[in-house]
């Protein structure tokens, strides 16, 4: 069985090899760094940190065909002034979903939060039944022992 080149353990299920280096890892969150989810869909792709921070990062652009001067200048002149409408619609339209978002986020954690309280206040009620038995258990035991024999 190969050894998890991560944490140095046996691998027994099912493992990952990273592209670059064949470096052997467990196929789980902690030796992977990857989600449950990606794990699942992750079929034999896979790179380590190691790799990952060494390899550089690519800058994807795109190079457009050389077209006919006139046809450049008419777009341009039609699209600057259409394009700030355009650039201020879209903008805009940014703006209305993110802050739908940002609305959907903060309900979601208040719910959460609600929860948490409504929890917390029922741990508080236990905490007092329980403290008011445990002297009332004190005050037993300090009668049974002061109690003549």
């Amino acid at each position: 069985m190969p050894k998890c080149d991560n944490c140095d353990k046996q691998i027994a299920k099912k493992s990952a090899m990273c592209n670059k280096c064949s470096k052997t890892v467990h196929a789980t969150h902690a030796c992977t760094g990857l989600t449950p989810k990606q794990l699942a869909t992750q079929q034999q792709e896979w790179t380590c940190e190691d790799c990952r921070r060494e390899t550089p990062r690519q800058k994807s652009f795109v190079i457009q065909e050389e077209e006919d001067e006139d046809e450049e200048e008419l777009v341009i002149t039609q699209s600057t002034e259409s394009g700030s409408r355009a650039m201020k619609k879209l903008l805009s339209d940014i703006s209305f979903e993110v802050k739908k978002r940002v609305k959907k986020e903060i309900g979601s954690v208040n719910e959460a939060l609600s929860s948490c309280c409504q929890k917390l206040d029922g741990i508080m009620d236990t905490l007092a039944i329980i403290t008011g038995k445990i002297k009332e258990l004190e005050n037993k035991n300090k009668y049974l022992l002061n109690e003549p024999k």
